[in-house]
């Protein structure tokens, strides 16, 4: 009886424990990502890797600690996925460059103020 209690005790401890190391990996490895100029290069998957991981943070502070698990591993997986993508392009240098056309409409040609009679 008393085994059964000491393994209900450390499996519900190994969830905060376990939560933690995978967000603690995934705060590393978005570290590396923006480092690699993942902003430029990745950008979905850097802003992937960011928005999972605040949502794992959050989750954690709820005691949601599979579910902060789970969306750490996510943040994990878009962040090397950002590091890997974002050395590739800039050793490359076929970086997408943002860009915007902008087209402004033609002017409408000058109008003659009306004369009094």
């Amino acid at each position: 009886m008393k085994t059964a209690s000491f393994l209900a005790l450390l499996a519900a401890a190994c969830g905060p424990a376990a939560a933690t190391s995978v967000i603690n990996d995934a705060e590393v490895a978005l570290t590396r990502a923006h480092a690699a100029d993942g902003d430029k290069y990745a950008l979905y998957e850097t802003t992937m890797a960011d928005l999972y991981l605040a949502k794992a943070k959050e989750e954690q502070g709820h005691a949601q600690y599979a579910d902060a698990r789970d969306l750490a591993a996510d943040a994990l997986k878009y962040a090397e996925v950002a590091s890997r993508k974002a050395g590739e392009r800039r050793a490359s240098d076929t970086a997408p460059a943002p860009r915007a056309t902008i087209q402004h409409a033609a002017e409408p040609p000058p109008v003659a103020p009306e004369k009094k009679k």
